[in-house]
This record gives C-alpha cells, structure tokens and sequence, in this order.
C-alpha cells in the first residue's frame, strides 16, 4: 500500500528508519522504505547497510544526480500506489505519524498530495542562528500556504504526471516549482498537522551559500518561458519584475557585501528576514544581468 522514500545524502539518521519501520510494522501495512543514497561519503552511508533485510530497498549511487533527479528516481522505484516522501535528514516526532496520513487519505481520497510541513528544535547552536531563525520565523509559516518536499504524501500517478524538473541539478526552488505545476495541472494540495523534525541546520555561512544556490536556481526557471506564469506566483519574483522596472536593483547592488557579512556575523533579530530578502533580489539582479 505506502511506499516510503527517502533521500540520503550526507547524513547519518539510523533512528528515522527504525521509527518508520516499527510504525509500519505495528500498523501490519503493506509498506517499503526505498533509501536512495546520492553518493555520500563512504562513512556518512556505511550504516545503511544494516537496513539491507525485509521491507527495504537500499540504493547507493555512485554519482551525485542532485535533488530532483533522485526524488524521481525514488518513484520509479516504488512498488505500491502511494508515496511518503520523506528528507533523510528528518526526525519523526509523533508515533502516530504513519496512521495520520493514513487516516487523513482515507477521510479526505480526492485530496492528491498532502503536506505534514516541519518543525525546527527549539535551541540550536550559536553558528547555525540563522538557518534556525528563517526555517522558526519565515519558513515554518511559508510552508503553510506553498508545497515544500521534506514530507509529503502523493498518489503515485499524480506523481508520474508532475515530477521534478531534473535539468536544475542544484539546492533550491525545485520544490516551489514541483507544488506550482501540480496545481496547474489541478491536482490538490493540503496540508496536515503532522510535522517532521528538521535536524540538520547549516551554518551562517553554509545557509547563505545554499541561499546563493536556491536564487542561481530560480533566475535558470525565470529564463525558461514555458515556466512564466508559473514564477509570478512566487513574491521574490514578483517583487523582482517590480524592482527591475525601477532601476533600483542596479543602484544598491553594492551593498551585497555589506549584507553577506551583515547575516554571516550578527545575532538574527527582525531585521535579519528584511535583510535575506534585499540579498536575494540583489542576487537574482546578478544572476539575470
């Protein structure tokens, strides 16, 4: 009935597929677990292989293949009809987490894909502030209102006809892009109260790095006509097409230093959201210039 697939990369979670398997085990489904590793280091995925046994398929790949292309290989891998996909670096903070999605599906079979969004601990350390403050004050409630991909639940011919677009091979905005064309297509989207446990936070640095990586992303999608009605439904590009207009972009593309140092270093306050936004559009400006 459910298969439960799972992007690994670079991140040891023994406890996650032992929850997943006991859960599923305990409820006598008829359930997978399809781990795909995209090419970890050797001693980020040896322990995997424990998981080798009954109600697992475990994959290792010799070569990066990126977000998209290993979230579609997942599906083809699948056997059952409908799918949980879950980060491997996530963390299942309620036992009932299986049996919400199922009962959700059960009372609601029209709805084809359903979103169990994700929480962040409470404390974190000093270097990773920033990640915590925009995945607690920014992400958290975006991931209401949009389609994210760290834990959802799809019909697997829903699948087929949306997936990944694999020609972005990089962090970021693949997600956005997969939630816009399902709903183009008309398929439904809703979320439910049955979130996941983020657990690996980035530093300062390594958040803006990827936030460089998810803006270099969204300017390739923005070059792509096919996807122009899509975009203007996401705000950093409708307030780009604004700005752009204006000239503006052009005049304070200087301060991206001062703003790269700014959110590497300070203690994130309110401002510190204000300032992400300003660097992304100034990014984005360079990335299509």
């Amino acid at each position: 009935m459910l298969s439960i697939v799972v992007p690994h990369y670079n991140f040891i979670n023994e406890a996650l597929f032992i929850e997943l398997e006991q859960q599923c085990l305990n409820l006598r489904l008829n359930f997978e677990i399809i781990i795909i590793d995209d090419a970890s280091l050797p001693a980020q995925k040896s322990y995997l292989q424990q998981f080798k046994k009954a109600g697992f398929k475990i994959i290792l790949l010799e070569k990066n293949i990126g977000r998209a292309a290993i979230r579609n290989l997942l599906a083809t891998e699948a056997s059952y009809p409908f799918l949980l996909f879950l980060d491997g670096d996530s963390h299942i903070i309620n036992p009932n987490f299986i049996i919400n999605y199922i009962n959700f599906h059960h009372q609601n079979p029209n709805i084809d894909i359903i979103c169990g969004l994700r929480n962040y601990p409470e404390k974190t350390k000093e270097e990773e502030a920033l990640h915590h403050f925009y995945g607690t004050k920014q992400e958290m409630l975006a991931a209401k209102q949009a389609f994210h991909s760290n834990n959802f639940f799809i019909k697997k011919e829903v699948f087929k006809e949306v997936q990944f677009d694999e020609d972005l091979t990089h962090y970021g905005y693949e997600d956005v892009l997969f939630g816009l064309m399902a709903k183009a297509k008309g398929y439904t989207i809703r979320n439910l109260d049955n979130p996941v446990m983020h657990l690996q936070l980035k530093t300062n640095q390594e958040f803006i790095t990827d936030t460089d990586d998810a803006v270099q992303n969204l300017a390739q999608l923005i070059k792509e006509p096919r996807y122009n009605h899509l975009l203007k439904e996401i705000p950093l590009v409708r307030h780009y097409l604004i700005l752009q207009k204006t000239g503006l972009l052009s005049l304070l593309k200087n301060l991206k230093p001062f703003l790269r140092k700014s959110l590497a270093q300070e203690k994130p306050s309110y401002f510190t959201i204000k300032k992400l936004q300003l660097y992304k559009l100034l990014q984005l400006h360079h990335f299509l210039s």
